[in-house]
């Protein structure tokens, strides 16, 4: 995850820093005062932060939105593309009139016989079909291959959004998390921050700073959480 990658090119500067501190690459007579140094849970930061994030949310929700989707287009692989787009179009009313909930039923059926008769002509030995119940075989096959064909572009659809919104969250996130290990380390007067898992030993005083920057971090981000993904619905229509 990006923000996982930036958390270790941090630590890593940092130990390089650290490094040629204690190695003597600063001269004796240059040599600064002790670090002040500031190790973090990284680990903890990006699980809790995960879940308090409102593009997470958000992306998870938009996830859910397009398998149902997906798993609605298998149930109903054998309606025609017109016919498809009416049975989503009144599925997505909140309220529905008798009509509309009688031709749902409809269509369902359409689709559930449909399927049937698909079978049973696989079923039979093609010396047995007429000519007529051939042809009503290849319509009913095309049908299926195109229901296939949809449901394999949702999926395409649903990968592509959602690889695009993942980015769009770890760039966040990753600005963020930096944004708050900046405030952090400058209010209480840090001069590097490392990640905990990363840290052996430190001569001197170190601070864990992983409380103060989740709770930056949380600040942030309820303050920003008014960004909007966009629904399978919308993605449809582009």
């Amino acid at each position: 995850m990006e923000m996982r990658r930036a958390l270790w090119i941090v630590v890593v500067i940092s130990l390089l820093v650290v490094a040629f501190w204690q190695q003597g690459k600063l001269s004796s007579q240059d040599a600064p005062a002790p670090l002040k140094v500031g190790v973090l849970n990284s680990a903890r930061i990006v699980r809790e932060v995960q879940n308090l994030s409102e593009l997470q949310r958000t992306f998870d929700e938009q996830r859910r939105a397009y398998l149902e989707l997906i798993n609605l287009r298998q149930n109903f692989l054998m309606l025609t593309g017109l016919e498809w787009a009416d049975l989503r179009r009144l599925l997505s009313r909140p309220q529905r009139s008798r009509s509309e909930e009688m031709r749902i039923q409809e269509l369902r059926r359409i689709a559930l016989e449909r399927e049937a008769e698909l079978q049973r002509l696989q079923q039979t030995t093609p010396d047995k079909l007429s000519s007529q119940e051939r042809a009503r075989l290849e319509q009913l096959t095309q049908l299926w291959r195109e229901g296939r064909a949809d449901v394999e572009r949702l999926k395409n659809l649903m990968d592509e959004e959602l690889r695009r919104t993942e980015e769009q969250l770890n760039r966040f996130l990753d600005e963020k998390l930096q944004q708050a290990i900046r405030k952090v380390a400058t209010e209480q007067s840090l001069d590097i921050v490392l990640d905990k898992s990363a840290v052996y030993f430190v001569r001197g005083e170190s601070v864990d700073v992983t409380d103060a920057v989740l709770a930056t971090l949380t600040e942030t981000l309820k303050a920003g959480s008014d960004t909007q993904t966009p629904s399978p619905e919308k993605e449809e229509k582009r």
